[in-house]
């Protein structure tokens, strides 16, 4: 039980990772292409990509249902309004925080984004369910670090910080709903259908507002690549299987650290450099997550 639960832990941390390192590729691939189209050419090519990936872990009997004894329906359009759903969903927060990417360092989106785990506490409140003190004080520390990284001289960068944390309201939407259709539904066809149902849609969005060109796609060809392969299907594959088995305080941690190494990347790779004030922001903001997460879990277990 501990081997599985170790290797359950270690696909979340690499599933943590590719999301984290994503945020370098997605504000790179800004410069030769507009953002609806680059969520286009990333999900449709990663929803293709999962597809095969469906059959194949499919006939693997551990991952094809949830629970033991459960009735999930498992066939493509038992599946495709669920998905639809979350596609929906997925194309929002994307959108918006592929837009804000225009404006705003990988770093401090890669923070922001991470406010998902709270919003996800805020908004399951007004559902009815239930949260306790350890949330709100992890709410509390969080926006004080959001304050602390919100630089109000620079307007521009205000806005792409605005625009990703819109996002990071969609995505919490999207994880609860989620969170209730992995229950009755097989897991990765919904997730296949997810991002093929946001791929059109952010196709569609593009052809009616964007000046794409075919050019603009090709020299950004890694960035697409490295979306479609790593961020989308391995990252959502390793955390569907991860999850099944890791402890769900562990799971909370490693999944936080998504955040660390955006911004890691973004110094490496894109020289990104931040002010202490920034740091301080990112640190509370990360310790926010961590307790509110806790908070969640420790309530839960009683």
């Amino acid at each position: 039980m501990k081997a599985q639960q170790a290797r359950a832990e270690l696909l979340l941390l690499l599933a943590a990772l590719f999301w984290g390192l994503a945020f370098v590729p997605q504000k790179m691939a800004m410069e030769h292409m507009p953002p609806l189209a680059f969520n286009a050419w990333r999900f449709l090519l990663g929803g293709l990509i999962l597809v095969p990936l469906v059959y194949w872990l499919s006939s693997r009997r551990d991952v094809a249902t949830p629970e033991a004894g459960a009735a999930v329906k498992s066939r493509w359009r038992d599946c495709f309004g669920g998905g639809a759903l979350l596609g929906f969903w997925l194309f929002l927060g994307a959108a918006l925080q592929q837009w804000g990417l225009v404006y705003t360092s990988a770093g401090r989106a890669g923070f922001i984004s991470g406010m998902e785990m709270l919003l996800v506490s805020v908004i399951g409140l007004s559902l009815g369910l239930a949260t306790n003190r350890w949330t709100w004080g992890g709410i509390g520390i969080a926006l004080a670090g959001l304050y602390c990284l919100g630089d109000f001289s620079e307007e521009s960068q205000m806005i792409g910080d605005l625009l990703v944390f819109a996002g990071a309201f969609a995505f919490a939407v999207q994880v609860l709903s989620a969170d209730r259709l992995v229950k009755r539904y097989h897991a990765l066809r919904l997730a296949a259908i997810q991002f093929l149902c946001c791929g059109l849609l952010s196709a569609v969005a593009s052809l009616l507002i964007e000046e794409a060109t075919l050019e603009g796609a090709i020299a950004s060809a890694w960035p697409i690549a490295y979306m479609m392969i790593f961020s989308t299907a391995i990252a959502f594959t390793f955390q569907l299987l991860g999850l099944r088995h890791a402890a769900t305080s562990h799971a909370t941690v490693i999944m936080a650290m998504e955040s660390v190494f955006a911004l890691v990347a973004g110094w490496l790779i894109l020289n990104e450099v931040f002010s202490g004030r920034e740091l301080l922001g990112c640190g509370l903001m990360l310790a926010g997550m961590l307790l509110s997460r806790y908070g969640t879990h420790a309530g839960s277990h009683h």
